[in-house]
């Protein structure tokens, strides 16, 4: 069972606009929505690879959300516990431009909770997680809400011997590790902020051999009985994997035209994560990452990915053992 759990969930606003630059006025030429998060983005992507996975939902949303939030995950057949709150959802807007290739966001803070919000959230996840099950913990945290949260929340699950996940950035980040999760997902921005180190934040990735070598040497540091797995997303340069017994790089050639990028990081987790549990084989779940987060990239939306496109990546991932 996979327990994921969202404390500043996201409507998010995915624009198709050409040659958009700042200053102008420009005509939509596309527009979706998606009520998501990055606990939800990486739900649907774990159901698209496995729909006989088990996971639930549980997310703070803003009162007036709920609706759109149960119509949403009851659509994409997501078991989910929402926990209402005052305050609205914020949304997220993205900007995708298909003639300049690029993408721009525009990203709000979010609702306050109360601490009876997150006692109620805690609650929850005491009653229903169980011995060997996962808790995923994602995502940036409300404003007003303490730094360490995740640290407590990862305890809490820990307690239950539980395998746990955290994928976070800044504060939030750097405190839940102390609480050593099972599994880590920084990219190097946010690997520059667990470590704090100039030789992380002035890599060069055009140089990989010397690159990937320095990140897994200044990296491994991290790694404990407890803190078993990091895996380090790069962006299209690919990824790097560390647990105390491998070192590896993987990548895979994309041949269709790249739509979103949005989420590629949610799906990469659930792709590792869904196959760990499964098997306990962390190449073989290396590889399932790779393919997911690349599939993602190939549909308009955070964690929305045809199962065909996935597969046809698997196959074409290459990992490689670094030294």
């Amino acid at each position: 069972m996979i327990h994921a759990v969202l404390l500043n969930p996201t409507i998010d606003l995915i624009y198709k606009i050409e040659n958009f630059h700042v200053g102008g006025t420009f005509k939509v030429n596309e527009k979706v929505i998606f009520p998501v998060g990055k606990a939800i983005s990486y739900s649907l992507a774990v159901k698209e690879i496995d729909p006989k996975i088990n996971i639930n939902i549980y997310a703070l949303v803003g009162k007036n959300e709920i609706v759109l939030y149960s119509k949403f995950l009851k659509n994409h057949n997501l078991s989910f516990t929402l926990i209402p709150v005052e305050g609205e959802t914020r949304s997220n807007k993205t900007i995708n431009d298909p003639v300049s290739k690029s993408t721009t966001h525009i990203r709000e803070l979010g609702f306050s909770v109360r601490d009876s919000d997150l006692n109620e959230l805690k609650n929850q996840l005491s009653e229903n997680i169980k011995s060997g099950d996962l808790c995923v913990f994602s995502g940036s945290i409300p404003p007003n809400t303490n730094q360490d949260i995740y640290f407590e929340l990862i305890k809490l699950a820990k307690k239950q011997n539980t395998l746990t996940c955290l994928d976070s950035s800044g504060n939030p980040l750097i405190e839940g590790i102390k609480a050593n999760p099972t599994i880590i997902k920084p990219n190097l921005i946010e690997l520059n902020q667990i470590l704090d180190k100039k030789i992380i934040k002035n890599i060069d990735l055009n140089e990989p051999s010397k690159a990937y070598s320095t990140i897994i040497e200044e990296t491994k540091i991290l790694l404990n009985n407890e803190l078993q797995t990091i895996a380090i997303t790069l962006g299209k340069k690919g990824a790097l994997l560390l647990t105390e017994e491998y070192s590896l790089f993987g990548n895979v050639l994309i041949d269709k035209p790249i739509l979103d990028t949005v989420g590629s990081g949610d799906s990469f987790l659930a792709g590792l994560t869904t196959q760990y549990i499964k098997t306990k084989n962390i190449l073989e779940s290396f590889g399932y990452a790779i393919a997911t987060g690349a599939a993602n990239t190939l549909k308009i939306g955070p964690g929305i990915l045809n199962y065909n496109d996935f597969t046809a990546l698997l196959e074409k991932v290459v990992i490689k053992k670094i030294n």
